[in-house]
């Protein structure tokens, strides 16, 4: 089985793939390269399809619930449930919430309230909570999706 490492970048209304000598393979939008799968890209990325989720959620607890409030309270509990646990691999360390403090504390007025207009130098200071645009990916060039697309899996 040939695998070929890769990177994956996201972009503002696509995803693009490189191989390591910086030639563009594939994208997600229409174009003469390989076909991208956008949803095995949001994957990759942890972009959680959240209408996609909680249609799943409701109907796999229980496709003949009749009573509409009843259905929002299970699926409140399924919602955060699942949320949990996509979010169980994302973990921040000491430093990570010192800064996050820190960065709440200087956003302050002299009496300690806080400001509702954060200024662009305060909101720069937070880059470091940023997803990344780029992950180093894998693939087989003669595994496709049967739509055509590239399966790609994260390195």
């Amino acid at each position: 089985m040939k695998t070929i490492e890769a990177v994956l970048v996201k972009r503002q209304d696509r995803y693009d793939l490189y191989g390591t000598n910086g030639a563009k393979i594939a994208s997600s939008a229409k174009n003469p390269f390989g076909k991208l799968s956008k949803q095995n890209c949001d994957e990759i990325f942890g972009v959680v399809d959240v209408e996609r989720l909680a249609n799943e959620t409701f109907t796999e607890t229980n496709p003949s619930l009749k009573e509409y409030e009843e259905g929002l309270h299970i699926g409140f509990k399924e919602g955060f449930n699942k949320a949990m646990e996509l979010n169980k691999d994302k973990l921040f360390t000491v430093e990570d919430m010192r800064q996050a403090y820190d960065d709440g504390m200087n956003n302050t007025d002299a009496d300690g309230c806080a400001i509702d207009d954060p200024d662009k130098d305060f909101l720069d200071t937070l880059r470091w909570i940023q997803q990344p645009t780029e992950i180093e990916v894998t693939f087989n060039p003669d595994e496709k999706y049967s739509n055509g697309c590239l399966i790609l899996k994260k390195k």
